[in-house]
């Protein structure tokens, strides 16, 4: 799932991601490192930092998250969360 809202004058989008473990939660903050922009993960009113292993861990593996950035990032959130949509 895809959705897109205006932020403070930036245009944010969402995707729905689930991290399915502890070892995925370590390959996705690998990968969110690599990225040099801002990317959010939450769940519910809980919103964590995506390349914090210990954030990921607190919103719980398993489960649909959301992921956010600013929407001119979306291609390369979806090309390096690719294996986590869902």
């Amino acid at each position: 799932m895809f959705s897109e809202k205006a932020s403070g004058g930036t245009k944010m989008s969402t995707l729905n991601v689930m991290i399915p473990s502890a070892a995925g939660a370590d390959d996705f903050v690998k990968k969110a490192s690599g990225l040099p922009f801002d990317i959010n993960l939450s769940a519910g009113s809980r919103v964590v930092d995506a390349k914090s292993i210990l954030g990921i861990l607190y919103l719980g593996v398993g489960k649909i998250l959301q992921l956010t950035a600013a929407s001119e990032e979306l291609p390369y959130m979806k090309n390096t969360f690719s294996d986590y949509l869902v």
